[in-house]
């Protein structure tokens, strides 16, 4: 595969504003010279990711994460190099040069989405024929509106065996494409294909673009199962897209939250009802893709699932993952057992919206759900409660947070707070010794180090002093890589930040630069390069001479060795004083 010249990377480097991009990531708040925000990429409460405009590059303080665009999108979005260069050019309007495969990948992802564009159109004029009618009486009799039905984009698969096939091959599709598209099952014996959906109520399932990327089916009448799904395609992925996002993203900003539905057709009731912050995942668990998604507009989840068995379990999953992600979550029950498709229906939006408004704390729904399965008026009980509401508590990131919860945990149980707060310390500890890995013990980055690559890439100041820079000199530095990658980059040409993060080879050495070019410098004007170089070799001399002192204190008379020592403390005395640690 050819590689993307070098000079269209950095025309779109230049061309990418870092704060616009992660901004539509991240909601971030000018902080001096910089933006920062909560990181994407780990839980926190209090923001410690920054965006610098003037230098283009982000930095974690918390996880240690950082880079430039593409490093972000990569991270963010599980892209490859290239998939972050080819969105950021989609976004800045520019062409990427064609690579070998590119065109043939890029043109199959376009025959996909046209395929669902060509379904949709069929699903919908199916509705309207003759044979939609038992679909529309449906849709009726749940309260869906004309106006709704267009609006959303609802269909029909009739009840054929190659309807849709059909209808696609006469337009010149071909069936190993539809095949993808996940629109048709292959028959067994090689036998050709037929429709995945029939007899069922259509609803387009769209990514955040508003394009058809899949559909549900809702069954007319028995069968199971009663909603079936796309499966997941080049164009479709589950764990990433939620039903009804591509609609509800503009309004959950607006909010500044979001309600979390089961279904299709809770989302698109509430929609109707002019409640638009409403999403549904798409028929699949609630995901860390989709917890990220939700990030990008909001930190507050309003968890609303059906009341029967299942709806409750799932809402303990999304729970258990929203708070593990940093979320501040509200769970809504609604009254007489109703979901929120039969509540909206009867009681109408704003009896919704006064009770959407009160939605209480998790908590309230955990110490409710645990105390109908639990007597806490038993020992055994009371254990039990605990065992099963801490684990929750126990994935919250914030520990202060986490502690505030120890007050109404042990007012239900019956227990001394204390003896509940040992109780959550135990569950804590433990997820920590089975899911934490063990963090690498990081260098301390000394001063003269970390101030000798700022100057350099930061200002006018002459690279020359890198020439002087000797191996010794940085051995054992933290930052030896990059210091090594400096030599080599000036060497070849303008040493610039953008020049040497293209060289540096690891994903740590690349952290370790964003966070130097960050941090605000504590020296005075008049430091200079040298004066760190100075700093740098003054602090290697010295373990030098403290080797030879003890090589003395053990050995008889030297003088050859006393000579050396003598030497070499005269030697780092004509060396300028910066400090070396931080």
């Amino acid at each position: 595969m050819a590689s993307i010249p070098q000079d269209f990377i950095d025309r779109l480097r230049s061309s990418t504003d870092i704060v616009s991009l992660v901004s539509t990531y991240v909601p971030l708040k000018a902080s001096g010279k910089s933006f920062k925000g909560l990181c994407p990429f780990h839980s926190e409460k209090t923001p410690s990711f920054h965006v610098n405009p003037e230098r283009q590059i982000f930095h974690c303080f918390g996880c240690h994460e950082g880079g430039d665009a593409f490093k972000f999108l990569m991270l963010y979005d599980k892209l490859s190099f290239v998939e972050a260069i080819e969105h950021l050019a989609a976004r800045a309007g520019m062409s990427v040069p064609k690579r070998a495969g590119t065109g043939r990948r890029e043109a199959d992802r376009g025959v996909l989405m046209e395929i669902h564009r060509q379904a949709a159109r069929y699903f919908r004029a199916q509705l309207d024929a003759p044979a939609g009618s038992r679909a529309r009486a449906y849709l009726e009799a749940r309260g869906i509106s004309r106006e709704t039905l267009e609006r959303q984009g609802f269909g029909f698969a009739p009840d054929e065996w190659s309807g849709l096939l059909s209808h696609l091959s006469r337009r010149g599709i071909d069936a190993e494409a539809v095949y993808r598209a996940g629109l048709i099952v292959p028959r067994k014996n090689d036998q050709g294909h037929y429709d995945r959906f029939r007899n069922r109520v259509m609803i387009p399932i769209r990514a955040e673009s508003g394009h058809v990327v899949a559909f549900g089916g809702r069954i007319l009448g028995e069968g199971e199962p009663k909603y079936l799904n796309s499966p997941e395609s080049p164009i479709y992925n589950k764990s990433t897209i939620l039903y009804g996002f591509d609609v509800a993203k503009d309004a959950i900003r607006k909010e500044g939250s979001a309600i979390l539905m089961e279904g299709y057709m809770d989302c698109i009731q509430a929609y109707q009802a002019g409640i638009f912050h409403a999403v549904a995942c798409c028929g699949t668990s609630l995901t860390t893709g989709h917890a990220r998604l939700l990030r990008r507009y909001t930190e507050r989840i309003v968890v609303n699932f059906d009341p029967d068995s299942a709806g409750q379990r799932a809402a303990r999953r999304s729970i258990d993952l929203l708070l593990e992600e940093g979320f501040e979550v509200l769970v809504l029950s609604l009254p007489g057992g109703k979901d929120p498709d039969g509540f909206i229906r009867e009681g109408g939006s704003e009896a919704y919206r006064e009770l959407l408004a009160g939605a209480p704390s998790f908590l309230d729904f955990l110490i409710r759900d645990a105390s109908e399965r639990y007597d806490v008026e038993t020992p055994r009980g009371k254990a039990a409660f605990l065992d099963d509401v801490l684990p929750v508590i126990g994935k919250i990131p914030n520990r202060v947070e986490r502690v505030g919860y120890v007050g109404p945990l042990a007012e239900r149980a019956g227990i001394s707070d204390q003896a509940v707060l040992s109780e959550l310390r135990r569950h804590v500890e433990t997820k920590a010794q089975r899911f934490q890995l063990p963090t690498p013990e990081r260098k301390e980055i000394k001063l003269a180090e970390r101030e000798l690559i700022r100057f350099l890439v930061s200002t006018e100041h002459e690279t020359t002093v890198l020439d002087e820079l000797e191996d010794a000199d940085i051995e054992g530095l933290a930052t030896a890589s990059i210091l090594k990658t400096m030599k080599e980059v000036a060497a070849s040409g303008e040493l610039t930040s953008k020049r040497l993060m293209d060289r540096l080879e690891s994903e740590a050495a690349k952290n370790q630069l964003t966070a130097i070019l960050m941090e605000p410098s504590p020296l005075g004007p008049r430091q200079s390069p040298r004066d760190c170089l100075n700093g740098l070799r003054r602090d290697r001399l010295q373990r030098e001479l403290s080797r030879l002192r003890r090589k003395l204190a053990q050995a008889a008379d030297d003088d050859n060795l006393t000579a050396e020592i003598l030497s070499l403390a005269r030697r780092i005395e004509t060396l300028g004083r910066v400090e070396t640690s931080a």
